[in-house]
């Protein structure tokens, strides 16, 4: 009777775990990852805003927190299930006391696809939001602009037509 249930129970885990795990492959396979690896001195509130109509109208975002170091560290947002963006914004945070910060690489990673961006080609990709910032691609580093003593929250918004023939790459 003892052997009969430990069979029985045996037996009932199993499926679950399986099918767990199928379920979190799928789930890995449909969301859209964004990684950054970064020096950011300060700890700050970074955000990765994205639309799915190619527009440049940017509602949906993911806020991330980061906290500070003196090294490289990763940095990564990923999208909600099913989700596929048309074009991607960083926000650089909003930390007054935040130094400049040096981006080393970008990775979007969909369905087992990867494209990673390091050095001029973040700049192919990508653009300060001159009104806030400065965008040095050759380098990586972003510093914000002060106007009237305020330090502006930088941005990197997208070259549209370059990052919109892409991204899709990832989904075929």
């Amino acid at each position: 009777l003892v052997a009969l249930v430990l069979v029985v129970v045996s037996c009932k885990n199993e499926p679950k775990n399986q099918t767990n795990e199928v379920n979190n492959q799928e789930v890995v396979a449909n969301t859209f990852k964004v990684t950054i690896n970064a020096v950011v001195k300060n700890n700050d509130d970074f955000c990765l805003l994205y639309t799915e109509d190619g527009s440049l109208n940017f509602e949906k975002g993911i806020w991330k927190g980061v906290t500070g170091a003196e090294n490289e560290q990763t940095i990564e947002f990923s999208l909600p299930e099913n989700e596929f963006p048309t074009q991607l914004r960083l926000d650089l945070g909003k930390n007054p006391e935040q130094k400049d910060i040096i981006i080393k690489s970008m990775k979007f990673e969909y369905a087992g696809k990867s494209r990673e961006l390091k050095e001029f080609e973040l700049g192919v990709f990508f653009r300060a939001d001159d009104s806030k910032c400065t965008f040095n691609s050759a380098t990586g580093v972003v510093t914000a602009l002060i106007k009237d003593g305020v330090r502006q929250s930088p941005s990197l918004y997208p070259n549209e037509l370059i990052l919109a023939a892409e991204l899709p790459q990832l989904n075929k």
